[in-house]
């Protein structure tokens, strides 16, 4: 019970003095073009919110896209809207130019006009950079994410929606 109780209180000690640096959040903004395998690639938007977590390295990062207007194999107007949880490890987070590596999983709600596709699961992994350019208040990033996913259709055939995502745009940091 002793070992327990100063598991406990070490581990505390490491919360406050550790990660104190650290509490920060970044709310950012941006821009997207997703190049999907069976659909027509589009511009979409997102927002997104990361929180660090035990370090200024590692982030919990959540967004949510949305692109619209993609055409199927079939000519159908697609509408997705991917909802991503992950991890963003920062290289260099004290940097004005911080590299990181991001993955994670997706929640992918779609609507199409003529045929009823089924929302779905996938992943993602990618890579970016932050770049501080007034201050380490205000961030340009850009990062390329490739994503898995697949959709079932109600006739039972399934379209491929992976493939690349470039986003570019502006973190506040706070």
């Amino acid at each position: 019970m002793n070992a327990l109780k100063a598991l406990f209180f070490g581990l505390s000690v490491y919360l406050i003095f550790g990660c104190s640096h650290a509490m920060a959040i970044d709310l950012y903004g941006f821009g997207s073009y997703w190049d999907k395998e069976d659909a027509d690639g589009s511009w979409g938007a997102g927002l997104g919110l990361s929180l660090p977590l035990f370090t200024e390295h590692l982030r919990l990062d959540g967004r949510a896209y949305f692109f619209e207007d993609s055409d199927d194999r079939n000519g159908d107007s697609l509408s997705l809207t991917p909802l991503d949880l992950g991890l963003q490890v920062h290289l260099l987070p004290s940097s004005k130019f911080d590299p990181y590596v991001l993955g994670g999983v997706s929640y992918i709600y779609s609507d199409a006009d003529k045929i009823d596709f089924d929302s779905g699961f996938g992943g993602y992994v990618g890579g970016g950079a932050d770049w501080a350019i007034l201050s380490s208040a205000v961030k340009l990033f850009g990062e390329v994410v490739y994503r898995f996913s697949e959709l079932e259709q109600d006739s039972g055939s399934d379209i491929d929606i992976s493939g690349l995502t470039a986003n570019v745009g502006l973190k506040f940091h706070f």
